[in-house]
């Protein structure tokens, strides 16, 4: 029987594979991002051609942070389904903890004493040392699982500076959009609502209301009344069955529907059931 459990290479490996994931998308999304704020700094609005250029290619960094945060999720989901062996595990040392184990069962000296039952040393301490690897098993699993969950949470985090810098380009963009003649103005916004990113919302909206459907639950696209008429925030809110808001989503600048929504899905998924 082995004395020690081997140390575990989970975190590492989820470490170097979190790594491996964002190195490219990561620097690849700041040099674009910094170029879009580069052809938007002065006070003068490009033209109408170069504004739908600057849509269309922050229309595909903010699918590639969706695609990025789309792998990291699963790497995330693992930690919760962790939660079982490590409860079996627990429960196991608590069974190992109360089972009795007497050394040694007899009658007082006398005629009829002497010994009835005994267990070795050997075999005591082959009990002890199951005890002993079970607690180890409960630890392993639980730093594993406590890795896995501030891995991913640092990998998300890392992204919301990127969305910022995202949200100030939508800022820049709608003051320039809000300038355009009417005629421009309208051809701009028709782009907007047609942009890759909000590919496939139309098939998860079935009754031309403007509600959006996911698993159990209603999704809104609400408009921010504190925010400036030119650049609208909006956020998404969830509604049950019944009509009740039970979660709402950052408010944004974003000119995409698909990141609110998927931002809310993201939600969705790991606070509600």
């Amino acid at each position: 029987m082995p004395c020690s459990i081997p140390p575990s290479n989970l975190a590492l490996f989820i470490a170097k594979y979190l790594a491996k994931l964002e190195a490219y998308v990561i620097s690849k999304i700041y040099e674009e991002v910094n170029k879009i704020i580069e052809r938007l700094m002065g006070q003068v609005c490009p033209p109408v051609e170069e504004i739908k250029k600057i849509l269309a290619v922050r229309d595909n960094l903010v699918n590639m942070i969706n695609g990025l945060e789309k792998k990291i999720e699963p790497v995330k989901k693992f930690a919760d389904i962790m939660d079982p062996p490590i409860q079996a595990a627990k429960a196991t040392v608590l069974v190992l903890e109360m089972m009795p184990l007497p050394g040694t069962i007899g009658l007082p000296p006398g005629p009829q004493g002497g010994v009835i039952y005994s267990v070795s040393v050997g075999a005591q301490n082959r009990f002890a040392q199951l005890l002993n690897i079970a607690c180890q098993i409960v630890d392993l699993l639980a730093k594993d699982q406590q890795a896995v969950k501030d891995l991913t949470d640092i990998s998300f985090s890392g992204l919301d500076p990127i969305k910022q810098k995202l949200q100030s380009i939508d800022i820049q963009l709608f003051e320039c959009v809000e300038k355009l003649p009417q005629d421009q103005k309208a051809e701009v916004l028709s782009l907007v609502e047609n942009l890759p990113s909000n590919s496939g919302l139309s098939s998860m909206s079935n009754d031309g209301s403007g509600r959006y459907f996911y698993k159990n639950y209603t999704i809104t696209i609400q408009e921010d009344k504190n925010s400036p008429d030119f650049a609208k925030k909006r956020f998404a809110q969830v509604e049950n069955e019944n009509g009740v808001v039970l979660m709402k989503g950052p408010s944004s600048f974003s000119s995409s529907t698909r990141i609110l929504i998927d931002e809310i899905k993201f939600r969705i998924n790991n606070q509600l059931p």
